[in-house]
């Protein structure tokens, strides 16, 4: 989840009728097309161009949310991506809204779901994270898209089968159900603060940034200031993000142990 408020929704593929079809003609004929057409495989390309489908549309979108952000996921901007009009995608969504709702539906296909064994709680605990800092890292966006968008209205059961298993795995450790909900809610505060901050300048670095030569001291500071981060920034320099991620992961075993 993105935050302690998940979302996710599922729509119709077809057309409702809210949104002015089509200019372009193949595509307006493609989706009148599309039900008789459903039981045979559809080319991923036509003519040079992406064939459209809802969950491609997702996708462009969300490559869009990775590079520029929430406020540059627009319908004209998808389009371009696609390399057709912006028109020719209300065949497949209603509007940007019901692009958001697919975007979130996409995500929440990709997301691991929970393996955990009681009886090898730690091991268990910290594999499910691991896949959980990938999911969010093929993702990336999406926890500033729930910030910035009202996503909540496409909240489903489906969505948050994850969060309940992470949640009735706590408390078959034996965790009473406030603790439960708070190694619950830390463990998810963990793995997406770490991707959305801590990878996402790895990933995707500033321009002109080197993640790697970066100690915590800024160019230029007087020798005198600092001297605390200036002991550690060897150390903070040589140590890669996944080593850092098992630190975060040997903390949060801990304080569950702490709780039981």
């Amino acid at each position: 989840m993105w935050s302690l408020k998940s979302t996710s929704v599922k729509f119709s593929d077809r057309y409702d009728g809210r949104v002015p079809p089509s200019d372009d003609a193949e595509d307006s004929a493609r989706a009148r097309d599309e039900p008789a057409a459903a039981t045979r495989r559809r080319p991923e390309f036509r003519k040079g161009r992406p064939t459209l489908t809802r969950e491609r549309i997702a996708r462009a979108a969300l490559g869009i949310l990775a590079e520029a952000g929430p406020a540059e996921v627009t319908m004209r901007a998808v389009g371009a991506r696609l390399r057709v009009s912006p028109r020719a995608l209300y065949n497949y969504v209603a509007d940007r809204r019901d692009l958001l709702a697919e975007m979130v539906a996409v995500c929440q296909s990709d997301r691991p779901r929970p393996r955990l064994d009681p009886h090898r709680w730690p091991e268990s605990l910290r594999a499910y994270c691991r896949e959980l800092r990938s999911w969010y890292r093929a993702h990336p966006g999406m926890p500033a898209l729930a910030r910035a968008e009202d996503l909540t209205p496409f909240a489903s059961s489906d969505l948050l089968r994850a969060d309940d298993a992470l949640v009735g795995f706590f408390l078959e450790l034996g965790l009473s159900p406030r603790d439960a909900y708070r190694a619950w809610s830390v463990t998810v505060l963990q793995v997406a603060g770490f991707a959305e901050i801590w990878d996402a300048v790895h990933d995707r670095p500033p321009f002109g940034l080197d993640p790697a030569g970066w100690t915590g001291v800024p160019p230029g500071t007087p020798a005198e200031a600092l001297p605390h981060l200036r002991l550690l920034a060897a150390e903070s320099a040589g140590e890669p993000p996944d080593a850092l991620f098992e630190s975060v992961l040997t903390m949060l075993v801990a304080g569950v142990r702490a709780m039981l």
